[in-house]
């Protein structure tokens, strides 16, 4: 039961922008050293960035640049498996870093905890770092970089322990959940997800109380279509303040297709998106999924008991 837990926080939306680091190693199923730092990214810090996660320009003066740290990281992670919830985030952060002070990526696989705990707790509502946290009792003060990736940690400890098994490779290969290579070329799908579907599944609500009468609270929710008022992470972000789940592709669970303007004149003309022929598939099979406009959604999110 060796692995090392990591999580990057980052000061802008440019994935080269570590700002802080946090690393778990686990020797013999126990946290065995841990490891924080502030990062110097270099760059300037977005207030949606420090919204999140609390760090500031100021904070990272006379901290190390993610070259000046990366030699102690690279010690404890090289041969080893890594774990992070939501990895690819984590895998694109490292590589963009590696990538931009032109240091080679050391040889390491690596695993994701959120794949991870929808196979082994497939009741959970979702599979965010918090939802999983809190069913399993695990303290975490979310986005920061230590704690997060002590709970990812905990998650794949407590994992292991309830399938019986002895290595996250073997926890893996039960769970048909992929164990990746750092050194894997990578290969280019042939229809590429949109980037925004691939991030607005983390997204945690903004607000600390949610109003449990609102239409999206609990509703899961896929967008497709370009938004004309806003970006669709924005839209999502507003969707899970008011409650709801957001997911990048349509399932049996789906309550609402979200259809942005400038596709919506399409949909009504009769040239549907795979999502929108998916759903229409779905509803003639007698499963309550709405299709709402963009600005019903807006109506819908302003909605008030």
């Amino acid at each position: 039961m060796d692995f090392i837990a990591i999580d990057f926080e980052t000061a802008n939306n440019l994935r080269s922008s570590v700002c802080s680091v946090g690393i778990v190693q686990v020797k013999n199923g126990k946290i065995y050293r841990e490891i924080q730092s502030l990062i110097n990214p270099l760059s300037e810090f977005h207030y949606y960035n420090t919204k999140i996660h609390g760090i500031t320009e100021h904070m990272v003066h006379g901290a190390p640049t993610f070259e000046e740290f990366w030699p102690n990281m690279k010690d404890l992670i090289e041969g080893q498996v890594i774990i992070a919830h939501n990895a690819s985030f984590d895998m694109g952060v490292l590589q963009e870093c590696l990538r931009q002070f032109h240091e080679p990526s050391p040889h390491f696989e690596y695993g994701c905890s959120f794949r991870i705990a929808k196979k082994v707790w497939p009741q959970l509502y979702n599979h965010k770092l918090s939802t999983v946290s809190n069913y399993l009792g695990i303290s975490l003060r979310h986005h920061d970089a230590l704690e997060d990736a002590r709970a990812a940690a905990i998650i794949t400890l407590e994992a292991l322990q309830r399938t019986q098994t002895s290595t996250v490779k073997q926890l893996a290969k039960l769970h048909n959940v992929t164990i990746k290579s750092s050194i894997q070329a990578k290969k280019q799908p042939a229809q590429r997800k949109n980037k925004a579907d691939m991030t607005i599944e983390f997204l945690e609500s903004e607000d600390a109380e949610l109003n449990s009468k609102h239409p999206f609270y609990e509703a899961q929710i896929v967008f497709t279509g370009r938004m004309h008022s806003m970006t669709r992470t924005k839209a999502a972000q507003l969707a899970v303040n008011c409650g709801a789940v957001c997911k990048g592709a349509v399932d049996h669970q789906t309550n609402y297709l979200v259809v942005g303007d400038n596709d919506l004149a399409k949909y009504l003309q009769g040239i549907k998106s795979t999502k929108m022929q998916k759903v229409e598939g779905m509803i003639q099979q007698g499963l309550p999924i709405e299709i709402v406009g963009e600005q019903d959604f807006l109506r819908l999110v302003r909605y008030s008991v």
